[in-house]
């Protein structure tokens, strides 16, 4: 991982994914993009002919740049460039991964894009649901720690482990994490299927030169069941794959309270199908 992208409104819980990403780019050696996404106003026809575009453009620089030289007085040794964007928040941000070849999304999990938290909420659920880049999503009140137990929630459905668990691996062998392979299962699926033990094969294979162990516990809610999975075992992040066709990858196509309930002391990681 070389690109870190840090979308930022200059609130505190996007300052303070923005320091987790620092922390992270640091260990990875890679550098930091950090991108405002900002709204034209609409104006009648009436009202006075004024630049606006470019006096908003201008001021939000003034505040990147700003942003930016706080940040190197402390960490000179840091790569960080900054852009101003208009449009819609989530595909903005979404798009410039895209163009810029970015490895990962480092996001608050309030602060992209608006300041009302509706706005936000729904920013960030959209971005995850329309972006292929790894969302990394940070809470609030979450510090920087090595991430040396990592779960990654699975429901055994086929994927294509080796091209969707990259970013994850790298992140594992970097800082040398125990890949917990978590499946969760309800009353009602506890017999395995024949696709189910075939999964777990190409996982196997696919983290194969991982520290990584699998665990299935039976649970009604798959929210809850992993968060009582961190929380007894111990994580320092939680790792998804937003597939489209399964049961965890719905969630990601509700509404973001499903994905605020998330464990909120430790960063979530989406992995994208």
């Amino acid at each position: 991982m070389k690109k870190i992208l840090v979308p930022t409104d200059f609130s505190k819980q996007s300052g303070n994914a923005l320091n987790y990403a620092i922390e992270l780019a640091k260990h990875l050696d890679a550098e930091i993009e950090l991108i405002h996404v900002y709204a034209i106003p609409v104006f009648t026809a009436d009202s006075p002919i004024v630049p606006v575009e470019e006096l908003l453009k201008e001021d939000v620089l003034q505040n990147l740049e700003e942003l930016k030289s706080l940040v190197e007085r402390t960490n000179p040794e840091l790569k960080i460039t900054c852009e101003a964007l208009t449009g819609d928040a989530a595909a903005a941000i979404g798009t410039y991964a895209d163009t810029h070849k970015v490895d990962l999304i480092v996001a608050g999990s309030q602060g992209i894009g608006y300041i009302q938290e509706r706005i936000l909420g729904s920013t960030v659920s959209t971005l995850i649901r329309k972006t292929r880049t790894p969302v990394m999503v940070i809470g609030k009140d979450i510090r920087f720690k090595l991430p040396e137990k990592v779960v990654l929630a699975v429901d055994l459905a086929e994927t294509d482990d080796q091209v969707v668990l990259k970013p994850l691996k790298q992140l594992a062998r970097k800082f040398k994490s125990h890949i917990c392979i978590l499946n969760i299962f309800s009353e009602a699926e506890a017999m395995t299927t024949f696709g189910q033990m075939a999964e777990s094969f190409r996982l196997e294979k696919a983290l194969k030169q991982t520290h990584h162990t699998f665990f299935e516990i039976q649970h009604p809610d798959v929210v809850q069941g992993i968060n009582q999975f961190v929380t007894k075992q111990g994580i320092d992040m939680v790792a998804i794959v937003s597939r489209k066709h399964s049961l965890i990858g719905r969630i990601f196509r509700e509404p973001i309270t499903n994905i605020m309930t998330f464990h909120s002391q430790v960063p979530l990681l989406i992995l994208h199908e």
